[in-house]
C-alpha cells in the first residue's frame, strides 16, 4: 500500500529513522553514564517503548494514570508518574501499583500529608520535582522549603523518599544552541549543589535518584555530572520542526509525518483536510526562525526540502488553511501533501494509530494508547 491510498489525515511513521533515534538515544545515555528513563507520553506506543527497552531504557517515564496503566498492564514494571500528584489520584496510583513498581511525584507538602493519610501494604516510593528555571511546577532548590518537604518524606513511615527529578521545558524557547547548553549546565548544577545541600542537611537525605531532561538538553549535552543518576528525554523518537529549528537534529531524522489532501484549491490559498484535530494549535516557539506556522509542507521527503510558497497559516477543526506565496506548480484538489508538524507529541495524540513506512510504502499499524484515566461509575440504589 502506498502513502497515496490511506483515507487522510493520516499519521505517518518512518520506521528506519525512529530507529535510528531510539539506538542513538541509548548509545548517547551509556556514554553518558546514565540510565535512560524515557518518557512514553510523546509516543503513547507499547510498540516503541519496547524497543526503547531493547535499547537501554531502564524504566518508563508517563505523563498520567492513563498511562501508567495501560503500559503496567502490558508488562512494564519500573514506572514514574513524572506530574504532581493531587489527592483525588492516590487511591488510583494504588490500584496501579498493584501491578508494577510506580514511583510518583510531589512538590508540595499538602500532597505528602495526603499521601500519609492512606494505608500502604508497602512504602510508595517518592520523588520531588525541583524548578530548574522552566517555573512551571516544582519547589525552589534554594528555598527552606525543599529541604523541608524532602524531610517530610524522608520521615514519613509510609513513604521512601527516592529522589529529586526536574525538567528543563524552557530550553524549548531558547534562540541558539549556546543558550541551550547553558541551561542544560544550570538544569545539572541546580540538581547536584541541591544533593548535596541535602547531604550537608543530613548524610542520610542524599537521593538515590537525581533525574533530569529533555529532549533539547540531552541533545546537546555531551558530558554529565557523575551525581546525576538518570535522563528522561521523549520527544527525540520522532523530533520535529520545533526541534529542527532549534537544531537539537537534523530535518532528516524526523520520523512522523502527517499526510494530508487537498481539499480545495484557489489563485491564492489551498485548503488542506488536515486541521487543528490532526495538526494541534502549536506554533512552536515564538522565535522560530521561519515565522510562526502550523507545520511545514514538505516537498522532497529524502532530503526533508519544505516548500517556501505554501504557508499553512490558519487551522479551524477539519481545515488547514495555507497561503500561496507564489502560484507556480499548484497542488490540485485530491492531491496529498505531507506535513512535518511543529510538535509531534501533540500531533500523535490526536491519532489512534501509527502507519508505519517504510521506503515510502505502509508495512504496518501501530496502536497509540492515547485518552484518560475514568472509571465506572455506579448508579444509586
Amino acid at each position: 500500500m502506498q502513502i497515496t491510498d490511506l483515507p487522510t489525515p493520516a499519521l505517518l511513521l518512518d520506521r528506519q529513522r525512529l530507529k535510528n533515534n531510539i539506538q542513538k538515544m541509548g548509545k548517547k545515555s551509556k556514554k553518558l553514564g546514565v540510565e535512560l528513563r524515557p518518557h512514553i507520553k510523546s509516543h503513547k506506543s507499547i510498540i516503541i517503548a519496547k524497543m526503547q527497552r531493547e535499547n537501554g531504557s531502564q524504566g518508563i517515564t508517563v505523563s498520567s494514570l492513563f498511562e501508567a496503566k495501560k503500559f503496567a498492564d502490558a508488562g512494564f514494571d519500573d514506572i514514574s508518574y513524572a506530574v504532581p500528584l493531587t489527592r483525588n489520584k492516590i487511591q488510583y496510583v494504588n490500584q496501579i501499583r498493584n501491578d508494577t513498581k510506580l514511583t510518583v511525584l510531589v512538590d508540595n507538602p499538602v500532597v505528602v500529608d495526603d499521601l500519609d493519610n492512606q494505608d500502604y501494604s508497602e512504602k510508595v516510593p517518592v520523588l520531588v520535582k525541583i524548578d530548574c528555571g522552566y517555573h512551571r511546577s516544582g519547589v525552589d532548590p534554594k528555598s527552606p522549603e525543599a529541604i523541608h518537604l524532602v524531610k517530610k518524606i524522608f520521615d514519613s513511615d509510609k513513604l521512601t523518599f527516592k529522589g529529586i527529578l526536574t525538567h528543563a521545558g524552557h530550553a524549548y524557547h531558547a534562540t541558539s544552541i549556546q543558550e541551550i547548553q547553558r541551561i542544560a549546565d544550570d538544569e545539572q548544577k541546580i540538581m547536584v549543589d541541591f544533593a548535596n545541600r541535602l547531604k550537608q542537611e543530613r548524610a542520610e537525605l542524599y537521593p538515590d535518584v537525581i533525574s533530569i531532561g529533555s529532549t533539547p538538553t540531552i541533545s546537546v549535552t555531551e558530558e554529565i555530572p557523575e551525581e546525576i543518576t538518570e535522563i528522561r528525554p521523549g520527544n527525540y523518537v520522532f523530533y520535529d520542526y520545533t526541534q529542527g529549528d532549534l537544531g537539537t537534529c537534523q530535518y532528516v531524522d524526523c520520523a512522523l509525518t502527517v499526510a494530508t489532501s487537498v481539499l480545495s484549491s484557489f489563485p491564492t490559498r489551498l485548503v488542506l483536510d488536515a486541521g487543528a484535530t490532526a495538526l494541534s494549535k502549536d506554533l512552536g516557539p515564538t522565535q522560530i526562525s521561519q515565522g510562526q506556522y502550523y507545520g511545514k509542507i514538505i516537498t522532497d521527503y529524502d532530503s526533508m526540502t519544505f516548500s517556501d510558497s505554501i504557508q499553512i497559516t490558519s487551522l479551524s477543526q477539519e481545515h488547514g488553511k495555507c497561503l500561496l506565496i507564489r502560484y507556480d506548480d499548484t497542488p490540485e484538489a485530491g492531491d496529498v501533501l505531507r506535513i512535518l508538524p511543529n510538535h509531534s507529541c501533540l500531533t500523535a495524540n490526536l491519532f489512534d494509530f501509527y502507519y508505519v513506512i517504510e521506503k515510502e510504502k505502509i508495512i504496518d499499524r501501530w496502536k497509540i494508547e492515547r485518552g484518560h484515566f475514568t472509571i465506572p461509575i455506579e448508579e444509586d440504589d
